[in-house]
């Protein structure tokens, strides 16, 4: 994970989409997860699995990544991840969805606290 400096420090997951389809991990708070990226051609998306790498337990799987939205939205207990997800561009370029040319450069799956004790 990256920093960037806003008005509040903002960490990202990084992600090559030259390597789709893969899996990378990543430790978010006291649990490591894994991530698997792939896309979809016939619809023209990309989506994710979630795991918890010490148990191999699949959380998620094939979750559309939509820009805009919290990733692993639809079902969340305590085994998911503290952080939102949310993939978005934050370098002001006017962008409305996600597409080879710019996820993991512009997008990046950003990391927010979560509010209201959830």
């Amino acid at each position: 994970m990256e920093l960037i400096d806003l008005s509040n420090s903002v960490d990202y997951i990084g992600v090559d989409t030259s390597k789709v389809p893969y899996n990378f991990s990543v430790k978010l708070e006291d649990r490591t997860y894994t991530f698997s990226i792939r896309y979809n051609a016939q619809g023209g998306f990309f989506t994710a699995d979630l795991s918890i790498t010490a148990t191999g337990e699949v959380l998620v799987y094939g979750d559309i990544i939509r820009y805009g939205r919290p990733m692993f939205n639809s079902v969340e207990d305590d085994r998911f991840p503290i952080p939102v997800i949310i993939p978005r561009c934050l370098t002001g370029d006017d962008i409305h969805e996600i597409t080879w040319d710019n996820f993991g450069k512009q997008v990046k799956l950003y990391l927010y606290e979560r509010r209201g004790g959830t």
